[in-house]
């Protein structure tokens, strides 16, 4: 009995050796097992670049001087010299108008029809006006005026460009330190800003005035201003020389045509000229771009502040607006203006040095203040202004000098 239970012992060690690898075989494979990092150096990044935006103020605008001579011609036209012995052309003044005659007859024009036809010329006009009492003359005349001008002005005038505004944005990238404690970076910037100069300025001028003179044939005008022909209302007189009712017990009226009749052409033409002063305002607008590149150096002061210096070469584009508005008052009270204007652009080489405060409010974000000093070369520009007696072309001029600005700016830094 002892074997035969020894026997079935024996017999069962394959039996439950499959059974055991069944089972393994339904567990699955073993995982595999997580490396461990804990024995790695940890990695940090740390920023290398700086990007600042902030505005300047208080920037000074760089100093203009002005300067050249200008005409400032009649608003009007009577006609040169040549067609002053012309009769019936239209003609205006400063203070009235002159027009060909338009009295008409009528004439038969055959089958019983009749047409309208321009009258003989008989040296006279209906077609006239005027705009001032002082233009009727002792005589019994009327004058009429053109005004033109001449600046003649050889001086030159200097003026400071006002203070202005503008804006930046400038990329540092760390280049390394310099001892213990100080670092240096290389920088580029773009700025833009605004240019204003402007002076009103009394410069000498020569005014040439023109009186024609024109024959009213012994007639009063009406008081002015006065057209002809114009359309009156008046009274309306019965046979007796009474005044007749109208309705409603109302005095009769109707509407007649007025006119006087003018020389068609004018007797004499004067001109005279006047040395005296006028008012010029000269202004110029525009805008100037900078881009600029140098080293940097930074000084690292307590946990918080950091002091930046830089300096290096800088390149200005300018686009200007010359304007000079000249303006004269004549003596009948008419204001006579005259605008001159041109643009141009210009590319000048320069420098700049900055020194900012910088205070890091976080290991990335900060704030800066500090100064800017930059300089260039001097703009010139110039523009045509009309003609003088002698038909000589004029000029005006301008001279912008960017030799020497300074302002103050400030501003966000952002490290990344």
């Amino acid at each position: 009995m002892r074997f035969l239970r020894l026997a079935l012992c024996v017999a069962c060690l394959p039996v439950a050796g499959l059974l055991a690898q069944q089972k393994d075989e339904d567990k699955g494979p073993v995982p595999e097992e997580i490396p461990n990092f804990n024995q790695l150096d940890e990695y940090i990044y740390v920023p290398k670049s700086t990007l600042s935006l902030g505005t300047r103020f208080f920037l000074r605008g760089p100093r203009t001087t002005y300067a050249g001579q200008g005409e400032n011609p009649s608003i009007v036209n009577p006609g040169d010299a040549s067609t002053v012995g012309v009769p019936n052309i239209s003609r205006t003044y400063i203070d009235g108008t002159i027009a060909p005659d338009q009295r008409t007859v009528t004439i038969n024009a055959g089958l019983g029809g009749e047409t309208q036809v321009p009258i003989a010329p008989d040296g006279r006009t209906n077609t006239w006006g005027y705009t001032n009492a002082n233009q009727l003359l002792a005589d019994g005349n009327i004058a009429f005026h053109t005004y033109s001008a001449e600046i003649t002005d050889t001086a030159s005038h200097e003026v400071t460009g006002a203070p202005n505004t503008g804006m930046e944005l400038i990329l540092d990238r760390d280049m390394g330190k310099i001892g213990k404690n100080m670092k240096w970076s290389f920088t580029v910037g773009f700025s833009v800003a605004d240019i204003h100069a402007s002076s009103y300025l009394a410069v000498p001028t020569t005014i040439s005035t023109r009186a024609d003179t024109y024959d009213l044939f012994g007639q009063v005008p009406p008081s002015a201003p006065y057209n002809s022909p114009s359309t009156v209302s008046q009274t309306v007189y019965g046979t007796g020389g009474t005044i007749v009712s109208g309705s409603s017990s109302t005095t009769a009226t109707q509407s007649v045509t007025q006119q006087i009749l003018l020389g068609n052409k004018p007797l004499s033409s004067v001109t005279t000229t006047l040395d005296t002063t006028t008012v010029n305002r000269y202004f110029t607008e525009g805008a100037y771009y900078t881009l600029r590149m140098g080293p940097m150096l930074t000084i690292p002061w307590g946990s918080h502040w950091k002091l930046n210096m830089s300096a290096g070469p800088d390149i200005f584009y300018l686009g200007t607006q010359l304007n000079v508005l000249e303006d004269l008052f004549i003596a009948t009270g008419e204001e006579y203006k005259k605008l001159y204007q041109k643009y141009n652009t210009k590319l000048l080489p320069g420098y700049y040095v900055d020194v900012n405060l910088q205070y890091q409010l976080t290991d990335t974000a900060g704030l800066y203040m500090g100064g800017i000093y930059q300089g260039a070369g001097t703009f010139a520009q110039s523009m045509p202004s009309g003609t003088d007696g002698n038909n000589k072309g004029l000029s005006y001029t301008s001279k912008l000098d960017f030799g020497s600005q300074e302002g103050v700016k400030g501003g966000i830094t952002v490290r990344f």
